[in-house]
């Protein structure tokens, strides 16, 4: 046997049990309920996805898993709660709403980029701009909603979720070259946000297909572009911003992912990550929620999705002080 000097063997032992510790970690987590939260309210596509996903979870952890709600601030007030949380078992189904805040909210309590871990993104979710079936009368392209919100010159409104959500900077983005006249009219949940765009409370939306699908079939909301470089599969004769506009800037794209606090053990955030990675291997599942959610499950890690944060997060911040967007 090769001869190792004492301080060598200290060491490997000392990494030996290290690696036992955060393999014990990992069998041993969750040892109590785990609570998903969500920073936005009931019904949304994201809350939909954590009650799909609830009961899959539970069979694997051998423990309840519930889902709690809790919007408010375009998602600064649950995304808070889940900083704050000690117990080891609570963790965020964010998006963009959950990091944005960093840049657009003065006096924030936490910082995002570095009191959350990210773990999985888990879908990343088809966008499309509509209107309202009344307004479609005089505007069935976006070409003609962006020359009605120029006449009279008092604009239109958008149905958004807060000025730091992602729908409604999303749509901030996309109208540096679509040049509309617009007020956005925000309100603390996506139903609501539904609901005064088919009251013709607001004459337009940015929203996930399948949000506001169900009001297609009878005309009350009617799509108009897909942000997106192709045509989405089920909505085929939606054109693309491109073919509707001419639009060949960026398309932001709508995620949603999982994050633990800060200070989680790494062995933790592996789990998870393998085990959600491990439900969407499930086949039918993965295409019950894709087609549920108009959306699409990617391949991702700890390692990849704090990597696509990172570098989205730097663009962001660019396109901030292009359209001069500063912490309220």
């Amino acid at each position: 046997m090769p001869y190792l000097n004492p301080g060598l063997k200290t060491a490997l032992a000392i990494a030996v049990l290290q690696l036992a510790s955060a393999g014990a970690a990992a069998q041993d987590w969750p040892s109590k309920p785990v609570r998903i939260v969500l920073a936005i309210g009931a019904g949304s596509s994201g809350d939909t996805l954590a009650r799909l996903m609830a009961p899959k979870l539970e069979q694997r952890w051998k423990q309840p898993v519930i889902v709690e709600n809790k919007p408010g601030a375009s998602g600064a007030v649950g995304t808070e709660y889940v900083v704050r949380t000690t117990d080891g078992h609570t963790l965020l189904l964010g998006s963009q709403s959950s990091i944005l805040p960093k840049y657009t909210q003065k006096g924030l309590r936490f910082d995002p980029l570095t009191d959350l871990v990210p773990v999985r993104r888990v879908l990343n979710y088809q966008l499309v701009i509509a209107t309202n079936g009344e307004t479609a009368k005089q505007a069935p392209t976006l070409k003609d909603l962006v020359n009605l919100s120029k006449k009279g010159g008092k604009g239109i409104f958008l149905a958004g979720l807060g000025p730091t959500a992602a729908f409604n900077l999303t749509y901030a983005i996309l109208n540096q070259q679509l040049d509309m006249q617009y007020s956005a009219v925000n309100f603390s949940n996506v139903n609501d946000a539904n609901l005064s765009l088919v009251r013709n409370d607001a004459q337009f939306i940015v929203n996930n297909p399948a949000s506001v699908k169900p009001f297609f079939a009878n005309g009350a909301i009617v799509p108009l572009a897909a942000i997106s470089t192709q045509r989405y599969p089920g909505l085929p004769d939606v054109p693309t911003l491109q073919e509707a506009m001419g639009y060949r800037g960026y398309l932001p794209q709508l995620w949603v992912g999982f994050f633990l606090p800060k200070g989680a053990p790494d062995a933790v955030v592996r789990r998870v990550s393998d085990d959600v990675n491990a439900i969407f291997e499930d086949e039918p599942f993965r295409k019950e929620v894709e087609v549920k959610l108009t959306a699409s499950v990617p391949a991702s890690s700890p390692e990849s999705f704090a990597k696509d944060i990172r570098e989205e997060t730097a663009l962001w911040q660019d396109l901030f002080k292009t359209l001069k967007i500063k912490p309220e």
